[in-house]
């Protein structure tokens, strides 16, 4: 097979999220990338009622600061956070 056009490099499910920090004290840089299921975690709220959110997230490479995101399909099979 022959290459006609170059992609953007991205192996499996992807998407464009902007680093917002958002559920995570705001403060992200801006950056817009290009986010694929590996750079996918999920990270978990706890409340003194008993009850329990899960977010997805991510870890911006370049301020490291993490952005909860929805819209991700649930096809993508996101890890726990200190799993690899």
């Amino acid at each position: 097979m022959k290459v006609i056009q170059q992609g953007d490099g991205r192996k499996g499910w992807a998407k464009e999220f902007t680093c917002t920090g958002g559920g995570n004290g705001n403060g992200g840089c801006g950056a817009v990338l290009l986010v694929e299921e590996n750079d996918l975690y999920r990270t978990h709220s706890y409340h003194y009622d008993g009850s329990h959110e899960i977010y997805t997230t991510f870890k911006c490479p370049q301020c490291d600061n993490e952005t909860d995101v929805t819209g991700v399909p649930s096809s993508v099979k996101v890890r726990e956070k200190n799993s690899k």
